[in-house]
């Protein structure tokens, strides 16, 4: 774990190195049958060809893409590492609820998770995913051309906002992810995947535009809220897989 911008960060290289070809190869598959549909909805596994969003519908955004079912217990580990980084127990003081929430997130932890199929048009404003305890990103594809991942400090819009005459603070950090990585941090960290120069993309001739040779793909996996996840749970509403 690091820290950026004071903020806890977890991040490793070459997590699931043996299944990539089979991730990178099944989501290419899903793609080129998706190539009538509107951009919007293509780029993101979340959606229906409709627009209707397949969380709702109770569906799987991860259908179909070979090798998934074994990265998820690759990143649950990492998952729980970083979480006993976060939040270390004092076992001469803490021991009881505290433990006993922790050995019951590591036997099961639920999350939602979708994939993100990137050329070099797309991007991502500023957003968190609060209604998620801890977000991670896994890179499937991420060369060196493709866009970063930059996140913002939570006072950078409260200092611009009350500093005098100040444009621009230095409360953002940019990182460039690669191929095998994964990210962890928490829901409330902004973040965006910031796009290309507006004067390329308004160029007349398209074919000038430094197009990706391959599409950035990443798997974002939100880690829901303990106490919603108990709750929801002993209402019956859904079966621990």
């Amino acid at each position: 774990m690091k820290n950026i911008l004071g903020l806890p960060l977890y991040h490793v290289h070459n997590v699931g190195e043996h299944l990539l070809s089979d991730l990178q190869q099944s989501i290419e598959t899903i793609q080129q049958e998706k190539v009538d549909w509107d951009r919007q909805r293509s780029k993101v596994s979340v959606y229906t060809k409709e627009g209707d969003h397949k969380f709702q519908l109770k569906q799987d955004p991860m259908e179909g893409v070979k090798g998934w079912q074994d990265l998820k217990p690759i990143i649950k580990e990492h998952v729980m590492k970083f979480y006993d980084e976060l939040h270390p127990i004092d076992k001469g003081f803490q021991q009881g609820p505290d433990t006993s929430l922790r050995e019951e997130l590591n036997d099961y932890w639920y999350n939602y998770a979708w994939y993100t199929y990137f050329d070099e048009t797309d991007s991502y404003s500023w957003h968190s995913h609060g209604q998620y305890y801890l977000i991670a990103t896994y890179y499937v594809r991420a060369d060196e051309e493709h866009a970063p991942i930059q996140f913002k400090s939570p006072v950078s819009d409260m200092y611009t906002a009350w500093a005098l005459g100040t444009k621009n603070v230095n409360l953002e950090e940019t990182i460039q992810p690669k191929t095998g990585d994964l990210m962890i941090w928490p829901s409330w960290l902004e973040h965006q995947i910031p796009a290309l120069d507006t004067k390329i993309l308004n160029m007349s001739k398209a074919e000038d535009v430094n197009k990706y040779k391959h599409k950035r793909i990443s798997i974002t996996n939100g880690y829901v809220k303990p106490h919603a996840q108990f709750l929801y749970n002993a209402k019956g509403n859904y079966e621990q897989k």
